[in-house]
């Protein structure tokens, strides 16, 4: 079984970055790794999730994840691609397509695509916690963290409801007083589109719509936002 939560250890030879939904928008993630000379198996890449549906190239997306130095938490697109594959009742079939799923329902090899994406996929976390090099701690989730104070994490997604709301949920990123989740830096999200990242207390939204024609792929570099990130006290 799948830990539902990852403790990632500091890379001391290179770069750590991170990405928005990714979306299948493949070819924009290489231009900007490019951009930003990335070295793969000396750099480090992170995602928020949602590697797959709307976008162009969900199973390249998806094929990431066979990359040692490609980290990334579980989205409510591979949930809905999980559900989907594993034959639960119709309606999260229906959702998933309406949602940008049909990739996977085109026929006997997309269907054995979609299946071979959910094997990969059925490996990620609902949470991960990256320990940079510079002492700071980054705590990851797709849509928000489930928790008020991060050393909950583990404990708190063996409850199936606070699984499901690292995936679905946007309460914190609509309100207006959000507080800081305790004994983490800072937490970062996607799942909500946001025009430019978005900070809400020690909360980073970074979901901008790579797949919109208004949009962008979000690749922000740890390193720097450890530099920013306003320490915190630790029990």
């Amino acid at each position: 079984m799948t830990p539902f939560h990852s403790n990632v250890p500091p890379n001391r030879f290179g770069r750590d970055f991170i990405i928005g939904d990714l979306h299948g928008m493949v070819s924009a993630l290489e231009a900007a790794l490019e951009a930003r000379q990335f070295i793969p198996g000396r750099d480090r890449l992170f995602s928020v999730g949602d590697l797959v549906d709307r976008g162009p190239a969900s199973v390249a997306a998806v094929e990431l994840i066979r990359n040692k130095w490609f980290h990334a938490v579980r989205g409510n697109h591979e949930d809905m691609l999980l559900r989907a594959v594993a034959g639960e009742e119709p309606r999260i079939s229906t959702l998933w397509r309406e949602n940008g799923g049909a990739w996977g329902m085109r026929g006997e090899d997309a269907n054995a695509a979609a299946r071979a994406a959910a094997a990969l996929c059925a490996t990620l976390p609902h949470a991960i916690t990256l320990h940079h090099k510079s002492g700071r701690r980054f705590g990851i989730c797709h849509a928000q963290c489930p928790v008020a104070d991060w050393n909950d994490i583990e404990r708190a997604l063996n409850d199936p409801e606070l699984r499901r709301e690292t995936l679905w949920a946007r309460e914190r990123i609509r309100r207006d007083n959000a507080q800081p989740v305790r004994n983490i830096d800072l937490t970062i999200h996607g799942h909500t589109v946001v025009k430019t990242p978005l900070r809400s207390a020690n909360a980073l939204f970074i979901e901008t719509g790579a797949y919109l024609p208004d949009g962008y792929l979000s690749l922000l570099c740890l390193d720097d936002l450890a530099r920013d990130a306003a320490p915190i006290a630790r029990r």
